[in-house]
């Protein structure tokens, strides 16, 4: 995953940053509105918030004209990473939808045993035996490729996304915990299931 912008978002980055250069200071969400054919105030603040989500503007609160642009981070800057932290899936949806991106961190890559293409949160401990906990962020490594014994992101039944060891013997397929008290997943064949990633580290405390 990485931040790429919709062809939508990209115009109206650079509207916003055409009327910054012309007049000194943002255009209104109205004004954003009437020039990019949209309507209805609200649509226009979701793109926008998109765009603060991927880290382009930040919005000032309560200022008709609180949208300031962001300089993009270092290129030069080869030890850090920015990466999406991706929040909850819903059934049948996407993995990386706009609407489920909640932020964007710079991290230091030397953090990561593999190059992390984003990071969700985990929610529970049955991973506490690995060294993952309850609320760390994990970054994930994208690929649809796993082998047999390596700590992988899945997708199981459209809406669960889960952290586990991959067991993967001929036609056998388990996700495997490691904590007591946690029992093995094993993927239905009718159900929706997808290696999303690579475990590539984590961020404690995130």
């Amino acid at each position: 995953m990485s931040l790429h912008l919709t062809s939508r978002q990209s115009n109206i980055l650079e509207f916003i940053r055409a009327r910054v250069a012309r007049d000194g200071q943002a255009p209104t969400l109205e004004e954003i509105g009437q020039a990019m054919g949209l309507p209805h105030v609200s649509a226009v603040l979701k793109h926008v918030r998109s765009l603060e989500a991927k880290g382009r503007l930040a919005i000032e609160p309560n200022r008709s004209r609180g949208i300031r642009l962001v300089e993009a981070p270092d290129a030069l800057d080869a030890d850090t990473l920015e990466l999406p932290l991706v929040g909850r899936i819903a059934a049948g949806e996407p993995l990386f939808s706009e609407s489920r991106i909640e932020r964007s961190l710079r991290v230091s890559r030397w953090l990561f045993r593999l190059t992390p293409d984003y990071l969700v949160r985990v929610v529970g401990d049955s991973m506490r035996d690995e060294g993952i906990l309850d609320q760390d962020l994990v970054g994930v490594h994208a690929t649809p490729v796993a082998r047999h014994g390596q700590v992988v992101a899945a997708r199981v039944g459209g809406d669960r996304f889960t952290i586990k060891r991959l067991y993967w013997q001929g036609e056998v397929i388990r996700l495997l915990p490691n904590s007591p008290g946690y029992q093995p997943i094993d993927p239905d064949p009718s159900e929706d299931f997808a290696i999303e990633g690579l475990f590539a580290g984590l961020l404690r405390g995130g």
